[in-house]
Formats: structure tokens, C-alpha cells, sequence
């Protein structure tokens, strides 16, 4: 399952040498708007693998990471621009955890835990795709407990952050054993449940909180008899 961004419009633009060039300079536009127009051309036209390395040689996501400090817009901008660029790549997912000894990854780690809501699921989104990318250099089971944490406080946010959050919970876990085990001792099953019960079977965050269900219980027994235990309780 894949997260598409409503952040921008899709913009059709192949990322060749000369539009490499153009992007650049605007990346190192010191207008935040121009800068932002950049990191949404990124997101919405970066479809292949070599566009992704050609990105990742150019320096792109350092840029990207550097651009963090500047306006919320901004920065959830570059965010998603970083997710596409390591999305299913491992080589680009590879180089951007060792970048600058890993600095550039903990400020992404960092931003889990930003006042905004969107930023906070751009940053679990972020790290999800490089979970995936590159299995190998994220392993911290700490850091993966907290963004199961956080994307089931997100699922209380109203808007698309609320019906986003279960399917980027449902990306995290999908296939994993392990990390349904760890949704499943935070309590997970019991929590999107009582979000369940609360909304509209007809909503679309009721969609997305029966696709995470879905997932959790697909492996673990336990996960199954607790669902069932909460059906049974509220009575549907």
C-alpha cells in the first residue's frame, strides 16, 4: 500500500539533465515559496529509479533535509519530496541513512514529534518508506514502537491526517509479525476499535481503520480474539 500525497497537483515533468539543473536552482532559491514549488515537482514527478538516483547524486536530499528549519509549509514539503525520492529504492534509502553519519536521518526521527500534525505523519510516512527501502539500516525497535504510537494519536486528528494515519499504519505492519506483535502491545486493536465504534461506517477513515484491523489480524491469533472481545462488548 502505497501513501499519495494531496499536498500538490501532479506536475508532469520528466526529471532529465536540464530539469535537474532547473531544480536545483530552485532549491537553492532563498524565496521559501520558490523552494517549495521545487520540493512539490519532486514529489509528484519523481517515478523511477533512476530519477531517484539521479536525485539522490545530486545532492537532493541533503538539500532537502537542510530546508527543515524554514516554514511548516516548507519543510512538510521537503518531507514528502524525501519520500518519494527513497520510496522502493535501496540504494537512495541506503546513502540518505548514512548521510552526514546519520545526522540527516534523526532529524527526520526528530520531527515525529512536531507540534503539527501533517508534519508528524509526512515524518512517519518518510521513515516507513525507508523501513521498507532499506530494512537493514532501520532496526531501532524503539523508533518503530513510537511510530505506531504516534500514528494512532494521529487517527484522533480531524481531516486528512485522521483518515490517512491507519493506512500508514497499515504500511508499516504490513507482513510483519514482528511489528504487529509491537501494535499489538500498545494496545492497537483496542484502540482503533473504539475509533471504529465512533465513526461512520460510510467515512473514510472507517475504511481505513478496517484495512489496519484487517492487517493486524492477519497473522496474530491474540489480535483476532481481542477484536472479537470488542465487538462483542460494544455490541455490534
Amino acid at each position: 500500500m502505497i501513501y499519495q500525497s494531496k499536498l500538490a497537483p501532479k506536475f508532469d515533468v520528466n526529471i532529465n539533465e536540464k530539469n535537474m539543473e532547473f531544480l536545483l536552482t530552485l532549491l537553492n532559491s532563498e524565496n521559501e515559496n520558490v523552494t517549495e514549488l521545487a520540493a512539490n515537482i519532486i514529489s509528484h514527478s519523481c517515478d523511477s529509479t533512476t530519477e531517484q538516483l539521479a536525485l539522490c547524486a545530486a545532492g537532493v536530499p541533503q538539500r532537502l533535509v537542510n530546508h527543515f528549519g524554514g516554514s511548516m509549509n516548507l519543510r512538510d514539503a521537503c518531507l514528502d519530496s524525501l519520500t518519494a525520492i527513497i520510496r522502493n529504492n535501496w540504494e537512495v534509502a541506503s546513502r540518505f541513512a548514512l548521510l552526514d553519519h546519520g545526522k540527516a536521518l534523526r532529524s527526520i526521527v526528530a520531527l515525529i514529534h512536531d507540534l503539527s500534525p501533517r508534519t508528524r505523519l509526512l515524518a512517519c510516512l518518510c521513515l516507513i518508506a525507508l523501513s521498507h527501502a532499506s530494512p537493514c539500516h532501520f532496526q531501532d525497535r524503539q523508533i518503530k514502537t513510537k511510530l505506531i504510537l504516534v500514528l494512532l494519536e494521529l487517527i484522533e486528528e480531524p481531516g486528512h491526517v485522521g483518515d490517512d494515519a491507519p493506512l500508514a499504519l497499515t504500511t508499516l505492519i504490513k507482513d510483519s509479525v514482528e511489528l504487529q506483535k509491537q501494535a499489538l502491545s500498545t494496545n492497537a486493536v483496542q484502540k482503533l476499535s473504539n475509533h471504529l465504534i465512533a465513526n461512520s461506517l460510510e467515512s473514510r477513515r472507517a475504511v481505513t481503520i478496517l484495512l489496519a484491523l484487517a492487517e493486524l489480524c492477519s497473522k496474530l491469533e491474540e489480535s483476532r480474539s481481542q477484536l472479537m472481545s470488542v465487538q462483542v462488548r460494544a455490541g455490534l
